[in-house]
């Protein structure tokens, strides 16, 4: 390892790297503020730059806790000692770092980048808890905002909305608690690659990222070809001015209803939306999705079929995306629909303190020992909107603790499961919301209280503006990073 440069001493005023994660940070939502950070460090020269950045804000008295993990994914030789590598430039930074292991219970098959991407961001959110974090931070920069722009228009893309081809958000929330942010997305990669390399500290070279046989790289290599991208350029920043518009109206739709009593989401998980107006497809997109625990909307032309219908009859139900759909003159309701074998299976994770049943249940572990998540209707049991609710089995599939709101014959009620629903969480899942702890039951960040990660988060947020600013900081960066 080359010998680290002393960043003990102040630093002010802080570098371009380092005044634009300051910026992501400041920009972030009120209720998305916490005290920690975790940062997703590969050892690759992006992420690094993004280590360089943090450790010379927190250097400077400008960050509070800030951690660093890398998620080590057995897939080369090599990922153990760039790890350990990673570790060590860590703690010459004065930050603390952990080794996150992917460990697999079977052969990988199938999307082998899905695959790894759904697992290393399951560590990190588990890392992210025990940590204490409410902001996982990642390195992805401009080079990737085209790639993911590109790829959605050649999956078919460019004949939807042109938000959809708006590639990644700066911020996203990723779990209640934890928001994801992206503070480079407006920087070429050649000055991350340069920023790194001029602190004489070696990067990590990962051969998969030139591997031909993933999209993702044989796209690298034809834009790499292409020096001119202005046109390119400038559709990305119409397709996020686009969705930052969307993005402001829906959310003003939902507070509104929210505030007059006209949207509610119960304990059990269900969506409940007057009919004072037409119903709105993007709310129900979101509702569907939520209530459904859908990992995706459901298709467009779904969605408006369904709309079509609640508006021109009188009532009606209908299935969708997992949710059973009913309406009437005065009202729309949304609860899981069980099928035939009900939501799936939830193994309990390893040690984990917590555990998401069916995208739609946050559950804490309690005394006894949860061996799965199962859905109650397993059992034959309850009205149709008990059946789809979690219970906690031992491994000889006893009832060891089950959902609150589920009845039961006297004499035999287990414990209670520690639940939150996450269906409100999710309506409202990248949205700046006034209402929104009044849909999910708690502030985003009720497990991390503590000091904003940034100063002045409250008084410097404008919600619809994140988007819309990072199309302005690009310009910015531009002339800073032209060319590296």
């Amino acid at each position: 390892m080359a010998d680290m440069p002393d960043r003990t001493g102040p630093v002010d005023p802080p570098g371009p790297l380092a005044r634009l994660l300051h910026e992501a940070l400041t920009r972030l939502p009120a209720d998305r503020a916490s005290a920690g950070l975790l940062l997703a460090v590969s050892g690759g020269p992006d992420s690094l730059a993004l280590l360089l950045a943090a450790a010379e804000l927190r250097a400077a008295g400008r960050l509070a806790q800030v951690h660093v993990a890398t998620v080590d994914h057995a897939l080369r030789p090599e990922s153990a000692a760039e790890a350990i590598e990673v570790a060590c430039i860590s703690n010459a930074l004065g930050l603390s770092h952990t080794v996150l292991k992917w460990r697999r219970d079977g052969p990988l098959a199938g999307n082998l980048p899905a695959e790894a991407r759904a697992a290393r961001y399951a560590l990190l959110a588990r890392e992210a808890r025990r940590v204490g974090a409410g902001a996982l931070l990642t390195a992805h920069h401009l080079d990737d905002q085209t790639e993911t722009h590109l790829l959605a228009k050649a999956r078919g893309a460019a004949g939807a909305a042109g938000a959809a081809l708006a590639a990644m958000r700066p911020w996203r929330d990723l779990e209640p608690g934890l928001v994801l942010v992206r503070p480079f997305l407006s920087v070429r990669k050649a000055a991350l690659v340069e920023a790194v390399r001029g602190q004489g500290i070696a990067a990590v070279d990962d051969p998969s990222n030139r591997d031909l046989r993933f999209a993702r790289a044989r796209l690298r290599a034809e834009l790499s070809c292409q020096p001119d991208q202005a046109q390119l350029l400038q559709a990305l920043d119409d397709a996020q001015a686009q969705r930052a518009c969307e993005d402001a109206a829906l959310a003003e739709r939902i507070e509104r209803l929210t505030r007059v009593g006209h949207l509610s989401i119960s304990p059990l998980g269900e969506f409940e939306l007057g009919r004072s107006e037409p119903v709105d497809v993007s709310i129900l997109s979101r509702a569907v999705t939520a209530v459904g625990g859908g990992a995706y909307p459901s298709p467009r032309g779904a969605l408006e079929s369904l709309v079509h219908r609640v508006r021109n009859e009188s009532d009606g139900t209908a299935t969708l995306g997992g949710a059973q759909v009913t309406w009437s003159k005065t009202s729309l309701h949304l609860r899981r629909e069980y099928g035939r074998n009900g939501p799936p299976d939830l193994v309990w994770p390893a040690g984990a303190s917590q555990a998401c049943f069916d995208a739609r249940f946050d559950v804490e572990a309690g005394a006894e020992p949860i061996a799965r998540l199962v859905p109650y209707g397993r059992w034959g049991r309850g009205p149709l909107g008990h059946r789809t609710l979690p219970i906690g089995v031992n491994e000889a599939g006893a009832i060891v603790a089950a959902h609150p709101a589920l009845r039961w014959k006297q004499g035999e009620t287990p414990p209670a499961l520690a639940v939150c629903s996450r269906v409100g969480w999710r309506l409202c899942a990248d949205l700046a919301i006034e209402a929104r702890s009044v849909l999910t039951g708690r502030p985003q960040n009720a497990a991390n209280r503590g000091e904003p990660v940034g100063k002045g988060v409250a008084d410097t947020y404008i919600r619809g503006q994140v988007e819309a600013a990072c199309v302005a900081r690009r310009e910015v960066a531009r002339a800073h990073f032209q060319d590296g």
